[in-house]
């Protein structure tokens, strides 16, 4: 695949996941709880992704057992993803959640760096240190925000940035000889084998009467699991582990904007010049593209 359209790909996925902090707090507004929420994204986007899969069956061969058992075990990054973070953001407001879920720029970087000996180099530490000063304004720091939220709604947002750094890190890695069509509901499948354990269903369906439930079910699934998911199947592989995570931070100016537009959360001057330090870091990373893994 073309450098420029895997770029384009992460950027789509990564604007997806800039949604579910709005729609999370939807849900939660609306009556739902974090495992119903939970439960529905990852129980209607697998579904979505097997079905797709299954629609593109002659672009695919049966993979082998242990690259199954790889996908399930890297799927389960994905479940601890979507647990912390919606978790976080039933505790603190959803910009910050984001700013929290932000740091796994810098963690994905240092995966890396740990596990296959590649340091980054000079224009990505550049491009990573503004995406994070834009991260600090962007959550209001300079007035304190963060000393008065709950602790565990923080030590929340920054397990899901952990836990996100491995998705973006294993998922263009990880048995990439069988078919992205396959792979996404493969991992899928290992991360909903998570929230089923960390949630297990009783009340899914419980508060099904609210007018927005099946509406925002159908968007979860979708763009918190089918079309991001299928995006870093295809967009990953070409790139660097450090390019990834700086442009999976577009997600955070997404959520922003939403916060203070749908759910009408104050978003100071400072604030908006952190969103534009990211975009920034975005550029500068593009400057110099790394597309070798």
């Amino acid at each position: 695949m073309a450098p420029n359209y895997a770029v384009a790909l992460v950027v789509i996925a990564s604007v997806c996941y800039g949604l579910l902090a709005t729609l999370t707090k939807t849900g939660l507004a609306g009556g739902m709880n974090v495992g119903q929420i939970n439960g529905v994204q990852f129980i209607v986007g697998t579904m979505l992704l097997w079905g797709t899969a299954i629609w593109k069956c002659r672009q695919w061969h049966k993979p082998s057992s242990q690259a199954i058992l790889k996908l399930l075990a890297v799927g389960t990054f994905m479940g601890m993803t979507s647990a912390f973070f919606n978790a976080a953001i039933g505790l603190v407001p959803a910009s910050i959640a984001v700013v929290l879920l932000f740091q796994f720029v810098w963690i994905g970087v240092l995966y890396e760096w740990i596990f296959r000996r590649v340091a980054p180099d000079g224009k990505m530490l550049v491009a990573i240190m503004i995406s994070i000063i834009g991260a600090l304004f962007a959550a209001d720091v300079f007035h304190g925000q963060l000393l008065q939220l709950p602790p565990m709604g923080i030590l929340l947002g920054l397990g899901a940035a952990f836990s996100y750094a491995g998705t973006l890190y294993t998922s263009g890695r990880a048995a990439t000889e069988v078919s992205p069509w396959l792979r996404g509901p493969i991992m899928a499948t290992g991360g909903l084998a998570v929230i089923v354990l960390l949630y297990p269903p009783v009340d899914l369906l419980q508060g099904a009467d609210w007018n927005g439930f099946w509406p925002l079910a159908a968007l979860l699934g979708i763009l918190g699991m089918l079309v991001p998911t299928l995006c870093l199947m295809f967009g990953t592989p070409p790139l660097s582990t450090g390019l990834t995570t700086v442009l999976g931070s577009s997600q955070l100016p997404v959520s922003v904007f939403m916060a203070w537009t749908v759910l009408d959360e104050n978003v100071s001057g400072l604030q908006w010049l952190g969103v534009g330090l990211i975009i920034a870091g975005i550029l500068a990373a593009q400057w110099k593209r790394t597309t070798h893994p």
